[in-house]
């Protein structure tokens, strides 16, 4: 998960009268997005999927319930679901891409980088399912290391380039970039366009990535100058690689501050931080964003600690909270007739 800041920076005022700045900023708005537009192969706002992550293999993920939980993502109009594997995944994505097919729900794997040959091996036996591999997940942090962590990566990128041209199945990869604060101390110190630099190393290294994927749980006092920072170094990325946004790891930033029931509406809380969210995404991305899939499906009392055991939907299966019926709403706006 990325790192909450939650100081605000000042922000310096222009001496020039109101009408010249409405006027600019105006002009520079349309002259961005018109250049957006003709850079990016963009979806249609109905076209955006939504979905959820997962953790087969954890106690509160056991193979024995996946089908329920596929049957759940299928009545909420749920059709996206990223899991995390290893190139030694077969047994867990033998479970469930045949419930993928049967559901409507497209497996969105985070491989954990491998060799090229295993990475070779699982993108084979796959190919007539998963479509595109996620190559490593939140490398962009530290910076120092991060060459040799893309030297890795690139064995798996490889791994899928060889199925691909073996195949002539469609295979493509993306890569994770989270947010990051240019206001401190970080990986992207003093510069706005946040981790820009590791998609950059990465390209230069030969990954020619298809997607981007990108990680962003915002909190509800975040609109106007962060969501506008973060959701900008989205928009950046997409715009100099030409290549569409999942936003795949996405909730309330108030789980961080120790939210743990989803909220309800109107509660100024997590419920109406995580609605914010998938507005702004529908109203102001949807001309970059292809999937939106929100972390994470359940909670984790048994595999997790602290905070991060209740990043979920749900309590458990059977057990959802609000925010579970708030996807589900979002989801039922953009699902296919």
């Amino acid at each position: 998960m990325p790192q909450l800041i939650t100081m605000r920076a000042a922000i310096s005022t222009l001496a020039l009268s109101a009408a010249f700045v409405i006027a600019l900023e105006c002009t520079g708005w349309v002259q961005a997005q018109t250049q957006m537009r003709e850079r990016v192969p963009v979806p249609e706002a109905a076209n955006i999927k939504y979905g959820v992550n997962g953790h087969d293999g954890r106690d509160e993920y056991p193979l024995s319930n996946a089908e329920a939980r596929f049957a759940w993502m299928q009545k909420s109009n749920l059709q996206v679901y990223r899991l995390d594997v290893g190139t030694n995944g077969s047994g867990v994505l033998d479970a469930l891409v045949p419930l993928g097919r049967k559901y409507g729900v497209t497996i969105r794997p985070m491989l954990y980088p491998g060799t090229q040959g295993a990475t070779y091996t699982l993108a084979k036996r796959y190919a007539n399912d998963i479509k595109v591999w996620e190559i490593g997940n939140e490398q962009d942090a530290p910076r120092e290391g991060a060459q040799q962590r893309i030297n890795q990566m690139m064995q798996s990128y490889r791994g899928v380039q060889q199925a691909e041209s073996e195949l002539h199945a469609g295979l493509q990869t993306s890569i994770n970039i989270m947010t990051c604060n240019p206001n401190g101390a970080s990986q992207c110190q003093g510069d706005v366009n946040g981790d820009l630099w590791f998609l950059d190393m990465a390209w230069n290294a030969g990954f020619k990535f298809n997607y981007v994927t990108f990680h962003y749980q915002a909190h509800l006092r975040d609109k106007g100058y962060w969501m506008d920072l973060y959701f900008g170094q989205m928009r950046t990325a997409a715009q100099k690689y030409r290549v569409p946004i999942f936003l795949n790891e996405t909730h309330c930033g108030e789980i961080f501050d120790g939210s743990t029931d989803g909220g309800h509406p109107g509660d100024g809380g997590c419920y109406d931080s995580l609605n914010q969210t998938l507005t702004e995404v529908a109203t102001k991305y949807a001309d970059i964003i292809r999937e939106v899939t929100v972390y994470e499906m359940l909670d984790e009392p048994r595999s997790a600690s602290g905070v991060e055991s209740h990043f979920g939907v749900m309590y458990a299966l059977g057990r959802p909270k609000q925010t579970a019926a708030l996807l589900a709403s979002f989801a039922t706006r953009t699902a296919a007739p």
